[in-house]
């Protein structure tokens, strides 16, 4: 049994309609490769550019890694997935990895996104697409386009070490897929699918980018809970270890000021009693601190949480499509884990941000409304710290199935943040103070399904 992420009024089937609408308008199919679409096929478009790892047989986790784990890409028909721990010439790491230094905080940036869908109408597709962010903030797609393949990748965003090299993101398998993004040049995949006896829902990076939590909904029988997964040198990820046993965890957040702690969206993690749906754990310890039951019947499906910057509060969404869903409830972090303030109702929220300034956030309404909130954060207020103040002013029409978002929190570029939306990445930016604002809109041209965007991230 799984009891994860569900998608309001069927979300990734209203995606499959859009790539079918579009399909039928499409007077002829586009050609594959080119300067101005993505491929069609789930593959590359351009051969010099990262593409799929070595298609090995199941159980044969050393050939594949030893083929991924090289500085050029490797080309193959068909991605794998492997359940072995990686095995490669690379130095031992320590348990937790193999720290790394942040970038700067002012540099050009690259933003990578899915294209989840392919030529055919409904059909699913493993192509990524690398666009340029300058130091400016100007996004744009270069040319010849930058692509390659991992698996499907639909509703969590795509994270960064801290040095922006190394990208995984969850995909709809299962499995995590990982590459190497320098800072010029193609990317190198590193695992096309990455399984480890766990599904990955979701991803958080440790802030040193030594590891990665995974969270996997399913009931704790079944292995649900929150893993860690180490990150070599070599940007590899080696073998998972189960922290924190669980049920239904579908989301998780750091505490800003200790991120050994953190905020976990599950029905269950350790002890806890029954109808909690909000745990703060110790996942250097891997212990339950506290449990609160921040929507107050058990029926959340929670589709994202955010701390905000002074960790005195947290939000979470509810997107569950069949009991409760479509609202948004708070607990305070300190000094007691509690449940904080009423439930907000928003419809259909997918995605959450509170601004690096500690003044504002946005969430997400995905599917048929089709709609971007702001969120006004007030900490003085204990009983209602988190207010939505009203919808976004849109510069550039209103947003198509906004799902993911990925922010810059650091540098001149501070509160600029990225959301993926149908056939654009729409760009928002956190003002100083506390406004929000509809800055640009990069659309994908070509007009087919495989320019359906699915997740979006950016470097940080």
């Amino acid at each position: 049994m799984r009891h994860h992420r569900q998608f309001s009024a069927g979300f990734v089937l209203r995606l499959a309609s859009v790539a079918a609408l579009l399909g039928a308008a499409a007077a002829a199919p586009l050609a594959c490769g080119g300067s101005d679409s993505p491929g069609v096929d789930g593959t590359a478009s351009d051969a010099s550019v990262g593409a799929d790892v070595t298609q090995t047989p199941p159980g044969d986790g050393a050939a594949a890694d030893a083929a991924a784990a090289t500085d050029a890409p490797v080309a193959t028909d068909a991605p794998v997935a492997t359940d072995a721990p990686i095995v490669t010439d690379a130095p031992i790491d320590a348990a937790n990895g193999c720290p790394r230094v942040p970038a700067a905080a002012d540099r050009p940036r690259r933003v990578v996104i899915s294209h989840p869908f392919g030529a055919d109408a409904g059909a699913k597709a493993t192509l990524f697409e690398v666009l340029e962010l300058s130091q400016a903030g100007k996004l744009k797609r270069p040319s010849p386009t930058v692509t390659f393949s991992l698996g499907t990748a639909l509703a969590q965003p795509v994270v960064f070490t801290p040095d922006g090299e190394i990208g995984l993101v969850a995909q709809d398998d299962g499995s995590i897929g990982v590459f190497k993004l320098p800072a010029t040049g193609a990317p190198t995949v590193l695992h096309a699918a990455f399984k480890g006896g766990f599904y990955a829902d979701a991803l958080v990076l440790t802030p040193d980018g030594s590891s990665v939590y995974v969270m996997d909904s399913n009931v704790r029988k079944n292995g649900g809970g929150v893993y860690q997964i180490p990150i070599h040198c070599d940007g590899t990820l080696g073998t998972a270890t189960l922290l924190i046993p669980g049920s239904g965890a579908t989301a998780m957040a750091l505490l800003p000021s200790d991120p050994t702690k953190a905020v976990l969206a599950a029905t269950a993690a350790t002890d806890s009693p029954d109808g909690g749906d909000a745990h703060l754990v110790d996942l250097a310890a891997g212990t339950r601190i506290a449990s609160a039951s921040a929507f107050g019947d058990g029926n959340a499906i929670v589709s994202a949480v955010a701390v905000a910057p002074d960790g005195k509060f947290a939000i979470l969404a509810d997107n569950n499509s069949i009991a409760g869903g479509s609202r948004l409830a708070s607990v305070g972090l300190s000094p007691t884990f509690v449940k904080a303030g009423g439930i907000l109702a928003t419809p259909n929220p997918d995605g959450l941000a509170i601004s690096p300034y500690g003044n504002a956030g946005i969430v997400l309404n995905d599917d048929s409304t089709d709609q971007i909130h702001i969120l006004s954060y007030t900490p003085a207020n204990a009983g209602a710290p988190f207010a939505i103040t009203g919808e976004l002013v849109y510069k550039f029409g209103k947003p198509q199935i906004p799902a993911t978002i990925s922010m810059i929190v650091q540098g001149a570029l501070k509160g600029t943040t990225f959301v993926g939306e149908n056939v654009a990445v729409r760009q928002l930016t956190f003002g100083a103070g506390g406004v929000v604002t509809d800055t640009a809109k990069l659309s994908i041209p070509g007009g087919g399904n495989e320019t359906i965007v699915g997740v979006v991230g950016v470097q940080p």
